[in-house]
């Protein structure tokens, strides 16, 4: 007893651990699907580990399909098209509201409208933070498919236009169901007359300027803890590359191998340090001060395939105080150091991505599809040109839909007309022709 005490306790624990490991790892590798749909349930409140999760998903060719209210569950679903966002992994989407609207469309087969949604439920169980983080997760994209006026438009348009009249639908639903509960009915026809309810879903939505691509994205960001259609950076990606960024991932994954290749494969205690340019977007920023009361701070850069902890001491601070905030672009020089605990950047330079590629690019492209867009879009597009005069050639790129196969068109401005290449323009251009129409060369 006493000798088979000094091991029996290790070897319990380290067998059953093992059979538990033996059964996830088959199950992954059977079931890729179903095992990720239950992961990524389980740890539906934790952001960092879905990120991480979902990044899994990717890499595994597992496809994870964005929250519906018409498909989605309340957890993390597998369908034949790949795994379905669960809404309750909606951030101020709580479990009773999910429930409540799960019950509405097993009652009414489909929900038509954000009306008829409204009409349905209490607004003590959907309220308007829960619509509205609907609405930006991208939930309710699917009901512009009973709409041949909104189905031509791009989803930053529909979304604008359902979060515009999260309001007033809700105004509309209290009233329709008052008046129900009084025995009382809406004089010729009720609520097709009122808002459309039972009819089409842009009946009663009012007009709203389409979302830029950054609005679009950081509504997905505040709703679903990540980045979901895209990533604010990927638009600066070939800027990026030319001038010598390197993305976090590779920079993580360098550093690691690194520390193995001059060690003989045996990991270095002491930080291993190296220069290196990064580019991102600032998600978390942390104020701190030195010993003697400087200011200087810690952020949390985001890119595409990862984060990184970038440390400012006061000098870089003071030169770049305006652009350390949350959801800053940002152009990160300094000196990266890994050791057997983390990583980090320490800033030398803090520059704007947006000045980086203004003064790189060398024209500006204005995708069109025609249709939906027609004369008056460019004429719109013209007067937006004329109000941000430069020195940087303009080109349209047009798609001329309507024939058998769609023709491509390229059309170089001459004459005076040069713009300068400033956030500012993409955005406004974006408003016009939707997310990813302006793009620098």
């Amino acid at each position: 007893m006493e000798k088979f005490a000094g091991y029996g306790f290790n070897k319990s624990h380290s067998t059953t651990y093992a059979w538990v490991a033996y059964q996830t790892a088959y199950l992954k590798a059977n079931y890729p699907a179903h095992f990720m749909a239950a992961l990524l349930t389980i740890e539906s409140q934790n952001t960092p580990k879905m990120a991480m999760y979902l990044g899994e998903c990717r890499e595994m060719g597992v496809t994870v399909l964005p929250p519906d209210i018409n498909t989605s569950e309340l957890r993390f679903t597998v369908t034949p098209e790949g795994v379905r966002f669960g809404l309750g992994a909606v951030k101020n989407v709580g479990e009773s509201a999910v429930l409540a609207l799960l019950d509405v469309r097993r009652r009414e087969g489909r929900v038509r409208s954000l009306y008829q949604l409204c009409e349905q439920l209490d607004s003590r169980q959907v309220n308007r933070r829960v619509l509205e983080s609907l609405v930006k997760a991208g939930a309710m994209d699917s009901l512009s498919a009973g709409s041949p006026a909104l189905s031509a438009l791009p989803v930053a348009a529909v979304r604008a236009r359902l979060f515009a009249a999260v309001e007033k639908a809700l105004d509309y639903g209290n009233r329709t169901r008052r008046d129900r509960d009084q025995g009382q009915s809406q004089l010729f026809g009720g609520a097709d007359a009122d808002a459309g309810t039972g009819g089409p879903i842009d009946a009663g939505l009012p007009e709203a300027p389409p979302w830029t691509e950054a609005q679009q994205l950081s509504g997905e960001k505040e709703s679903l803890g990540l980045f979901w259609s895209g990533h604010p950076i990927e638009r600066y990606a070939e800027e990026l590359r030319a001038i010598g960024a390197r993305p976090i991932a590779e920079l993580l994954a360098d550093g690691g191998a690194a520390d193995e290749e001059e060690n003989g494969g045996v990991e270095e205690t002491a930080p291993r340090s190296f220069e290196a340019t990064v580019g991102g977007i600032i998600v978390a920023v942390r104020p701190l001060k030195t010993r003697k009361g400087a200011r200087m701070a810690a952020f949390t850069l985001d890119d595409p395939q990862g984060s990184l902890d970038v440390i400012v001491f006061p000098d870089a601070f003071e030169k770049a105080v305006s652009l350390i905030q949350t959801d800053s672009l940002v152009l990160v020089k300094g000196i990266f150091e890994r050791d057997e605990d983390k990583a980090k950047l320490k800033a030398n330079e803090i520059v704007s991505i947006d000045a980086v590629r203004e003064r790189a690019a060398r024209s500006v492209a204005v995708r069109l599809t025609m249709p939906p867009h027609d004369r008056a879009t460019i004429e719109a597009v013209l007067a937006v040109l004329s109000r941000h005069r430069g020195d940087r050639r303009v080109t349209f790129e047009i798609e001329l839909r309507g024939g058998a196969d769609p023709l491509r068109v390229r059309a170089d401005l001459q004459g005076p007309t040069r713009v300068r290449p400033t956030a500012d323009l993409l955005a406004e251009l974006e408003r016009i022709c939707g997310p990813g129409s302006a793009v620098l060369r």
